[in-house]
């Protein structure tokens, strides 16, 4: 099956990350033990709460990218793309076989590190979770859907998986940048995924009733759209595509 392949290509990278985010989720407990005497429960696990977030923020995306580099674009790169598309399969079969391997293993990923950090954060400060906690979580997982898709469509009109990768890394760093200058210059908000954050983020350690607050909705379901887009599209790519 196709799942198997694309497992076996990429469980090294899955294992690290895995090992990787489960390091980093252990890192706001430490930060709680050290600052509980301080600031205090609330404030603590609001802190460490944050540093949770923003790691999974962080890996579960650059996995995403990482996984998205694999599959059916990595099938032009060692020349078996032939072999693989004049299958009876469907060319969908293999473009969301691929895209579900790899959503199953970021999700994996993301839940691995919010159960170990969050668990030892409420287990630390005496903060039961809530389900508005976890909700804070959604967009991290939603860039994650959103970079994998980017970088597999990308892989498939490079040809290139690899390609495809620093394509979407050069788009994580332009991108926010020329939103941050067309604002300061022109002031134009241009729409970007750092819009599924809350605003209230600075503030949450200093205030952690905030940490309740919702993402806000519309630009979480646009951007997730946007992500749902991307596997269409190198989907219709490759249907015209001559291999």
């Amino acid at each position: 099956m196709y799942y198997w392949k694309c497992w076996r290509e990429t469980r090294a990278s899955f294992y690290v990350f895995l090992f990787l985010g489960v390091v980093l989720a252990v890192v706001p407990w430490k930060v709680a033990e050290y600052t509980v005497g301080d600031m205090g429960q609330a404030r603590s696990f609001a802190l460490g709460w944050l540093i949770l977030l923003f790691a999974s923020s962080g890996v579960a995306p650059l996995a995403g990218m990482s996984f998205g580099a694999t599959g059916i674009a990595e099938e032009f790169f060692h020349k078996t793309a032939v072999f693989l598309l004049t299958k009876p399969r469907s060319i969908r079969h293999f473009v969301w076989t691929g895209w579900a391997a790899n959503t199953l293993q970021f999700l994996t990923l993301t839940g691995a590190m919010v159960l170990v950090g969050a668990s030892l954060l409420s287990w630390r400060c005496h903060v039961p979770l809530t389900g508005r906690f976890l909700l804070s979580f959604l967009p991290g997982i939603i860039m994650a859907f959103l970079l994998s898709g980017v970088t597999h469509l990308l892989g498939v009109l490079f040809k290139n998986g690899r390609n495809g990768f620093m394509g979407s890394l050069g788009l994580v760093i332009v991108f926010p940048l020329a939103c941050s200058v067309v604002e300061y210059l022109w002031h134009i908000h241009l729409l970007s995924p750092l819009d599924m954050y809350p605003a209230e983020l600075s503030g949450m350690v200093r205030h952690p009733e905030l940490l309740s607050t919702l993402p806000p909705l519309w630009p979480s379901v646009g951007w997730s759209l946007v992500a749902l887009a991307c596997p269409f599209i190198a989907q219709l790519v490759l249907e015209r595509t001559e291999v």
